[in-house]
């Protein structure tokens, strides 16, 4: 999926992960990230982030694997997506990840620089948002 996605598919994608209907397998970080970015601008980020935790857990659990879902991981990246899209609110997807590289990375370069090693692998973090630790980001 890039910018230049056909605006119904990206449209059918958001509606077939609120389904529960979405291939899970095939689902890329890139694709969980333009979903979050889309019910944020329709929802407002902590209404966005309630519904794709929702959808996700039920996605997860659904297919036998409700131990994918991680909360931290979650909740960061759509807090961060939320921050973003409010102090540029006229960015276009394309826009958004062209400004926005270091959320695409996978394993995420943000997310590791905010937790220590092994943090967002626990139990804690995948059941419940775990705040970052600040001397997790001077190591």
């Amino acid at each position: 999926m890039t910018e230049t996605s056909d605006a119904t598919t990206l449209e059918g994608l958001v509606e077939s992960f609120e389904n529960g209907t979405i291939d899970n397998c095939n689902f890329s970080h890139l694709e969980h990230l333009f979903v979050i970015w889309s019910l944020v601008r329709s929802r407002g980020t902590l209404r966005a982030i309630g519904q794709f935790q929702h959808c996700l857990r039920r996605i997860t659990e659904a297919e036998g694997h409700p131990e994918k879902y991680n909360a931290t991981i979650t909740h960061a990246l759509g807090i961060t997506v939320g921050e973003r899209i409010a102090a540029a609110p006229d960015l276009d997807w394309g826009g958004f990840v062209a400004a926005n590289g270091d959320l695409f990375e996978w394993p995420n370069a943000m997310l590791s620089s905010l937790y220590p090693d092994g943090e967002l692998q626990t139990d804690l973090a995948r059941s419940s948002f775990v705040l970052p630790l600040p001397e997790a980001s001077t190591s």
